[in-house]
């Protein structure tokens, strides 16, 4: 079979710059079609979480109450129980979005708020799966969240169910807490997500809060009562 000549030089020196503005190009779209890098959320604020009513500590916050709490693990509904934030948009729509998710699962961002915020504001230890000294008095914190709704632009809603056991000792109380709070839509270009996670968190530590005062009226031996 007879091959066919060679290309003469100064015709490959021609095609050369060709097959690079090809390669340049195919590159271009290459990373045109890539997936923006993802966002990750907290729950969890670390700069404002010892806020007004945070007790005095001594050391390297050493704890002060004469009790411990024990925050167990929060339930979450399952629509909201994966690594994206999950958004409501208008009529019944909701989207899962890839590029904004949870730094940890929501349930775990939630229980970790809840313990960060209560060791905060009472004093005391979390020994939740710690063995403990006997004799000590544990107050035993569950909750389980129904609804768990964020609207970019619009408004984050937080509803869960919640008790507190003294043991040892009997059930202190079990309340309901439902709250709402305006997310914010400028936010830097993020379509609202910055909004309405900082609404989510704002509603995560008012539930927080409301679980500390009943430990707290517990502990001085009055009655507590759910909050409003």
């Amino acid at each position: 079979m007879t091959m066919p000549p060679p290309m003469p030089h100064s015709q490959r020196r021609r095609a050369m710059p060709m097959v690079g503005a090809v390669l340049v190009t195919l590159a271009l779209t290459l990373a045109g079609c890539a997936s923006p890098p993802a966002r990750f959320y907290t729950l969890t604020d670390a700069a404002g979480a010892a806020g007004a009513g945070s007790p005095a500590t001594t050391g390297a916050n050493v704890p002060t109450a004469p009790y411990a709490i024990e925050v167990s693990p929060v339930a979450v509904p399952e629509q909201v129980d994966r690594p994206q934030l999950v958004v409501t948009r208008g009529g019944g729509r909701v989207d899962i979005l890839e590029e904004s998710r949870w730094a940890a699962p929501l349930k775990t961002e939630l229980t970790s708020t809840i313990s960060r915020n209560l060791t905060q504001h009472l004093g005391a230890m979390d020994v939740y799966g710690l063995p403990r000294a006997d004799g000590l008095t544990v107050y035993r914190v569950s909750t389980s969240v129904q609804r768990f709704e964020s609207v970019p632009g619009g408004q984050a809603a937080l509803t869960a169910v919640w008790s507190v056991r003294r043991v040892p000792g009997d059930v202190v109380v079990t309340c309901r807490f439902a709250g709402t709070a305006p997310a914010s839509g400028d936010d830097g270009g993020t379509d609202g997500i910055d909004g309405v996670v900082a609404a989510q968190r704002q509603l995560a530590d008012r539930l927080a809060l409301g679980i500390g005062n009943a430990i707290a009226a517990s502990a001085q031996g009055t009655t507590p009562h759910c909050e409003r």
